[in-house]
């Protein structure tokens, strides 16, 4: 009895510690907003010469109207995966560093000044995603021969590790009240077409459950600004498509289709800050798009594209990060 006391004790003295650190002065509903720009990667590449190839390219912003024009971010053509702060002020991203062939995580202001790296220990990281504080972030790193996902602060300090066990744990998203992560897990595989499900778990990594268990691999989770669904992508027949479904796990649907007998497949799907529509990666035959479609599917639009030849190159652009007009 004592012992179990104790354990219960130190649990709840690390959970309110992690709480503390993590969302202090939290809002109820941090990340809805009105729709500001949408960020995303963009990386053209080219032979200039026989055997050499040079490529251009970094972070660009968008929008939010379709018939305005991308803007650079930054110009480092390593840089992808953004994602917004809560008040739309501050990005974080992904740099891949070619010479040193390891990943770091990095934080600057919307207007791509004051960038700061956040993991200076060398071991890399990818997928980062604020908590609604705007003082932390979770992340993914590869540590014992799997995927699994940590919280750190800004500034580098406070590093976590908030999964555990011999299985992949990725797609970090925080909830906009902050008390719950949605994550994809191979934890639990149904068979060969079903080797990934969306889970929950709070915020200091504890009470994981599952969230959407289908018959293909669902991952790439988005919170809903009111919190009450998730968008998310799974495998299938005709290609990848984007679906959404409850915070409970129920009323599944699904939002794309194929086009005639051309299938696009979608990936990393992102909702508006209203909630009224969701941007996504589109991908086929050599061809890469941003893509705009109402959040029940329709009136879908796209704003950028990339191609590539079959000697591969072109222009290439990557996944979508929705930001709120900055408070």
């Amino acid at each position: 009895m004592a012992k179990s006391a104790t354990r219960v004790g130190f649990l709840a003295a690390l959970t309110t510690i992690v709480a503390a650190m993590l969302h202090a002065g939290v809002a109820p509903a941090a990340f809805p907003g009105k729709p500001g720009p949408v960020a995303y990667s963009k990386v053209a590449s080219d032979e200039v010469a026989e055997g050499r190839v040079e490529s251009t390219g970094g972070l660009f912003t968008h929008g939010p109207r379709l018939k305005q024009h991308p803007r650079p971010l930054t110009t480092d053509t390593g840089d992808h995966s953004p994602a917004y702060s809560a008040d739309g002020r501050l990005i974080v991203f992904v740099s891949d560093d070619e010479v040193s062939r390891r990943s770091s995580l990095y934080v600057m202001r919307n207007d791509g000044s004051e960038r700061k790296e956040v993991t200076k220990d060398g071991l890399g990281g990818g997928s980062p995603y604020f908590f609604p504080s705007g003082r932390a972030i979770v992340f993914v790193r590869r540590i014992d021969g799997h995927s699994q996902i940590f919280a750190i602060r800004l500034d580098g300090s406070g590093l976590r590790q908030l999964t555990h066990g011999p299985h992949d744990n990725y797609d970090p998203v925080v909830s906009p009240s902050g008390k719950r992560i949605a994550f994809t897990s191979d934890r639990d595989p149904d068979g060969r077409r079903d080797r990934s499900d969306i889970f929950t778990m709070r915020a200091d990594g504890s009470r994981v459950r599952v969230l959407i268990d289908g018959l293909r691999s669902e991952s790439e989770p988005d919170w809903a600004p009111d919190g009450r669904r998730v968008v998310f992508v799974a495998n299938g027949l005709l290609g990848t498509k984007i679906y959404v479904a409850r915070v409970d796990g129920a009323h599944v649907r699904r939002l794309t289709n194929c086009e005639g007998i051309r299938c696009r497949d979608f990936h990393h799907p992102v909702f508006s800050p209203d909630g009224r529509h969701i941007a996504a990666l589109g991908s086929g035959s050599r061809i890469s798009v941003i893509q705009v479609l109402r959040s029940d599917g329709r009136n879908p639009d796209s704003f950028d594209y990339g191609s590539v030849e079959e000697e591969g190159f072109g222009t290439r652009v990557g996944d979508p990060a929705w930001g709120p007009q900055p408070r």
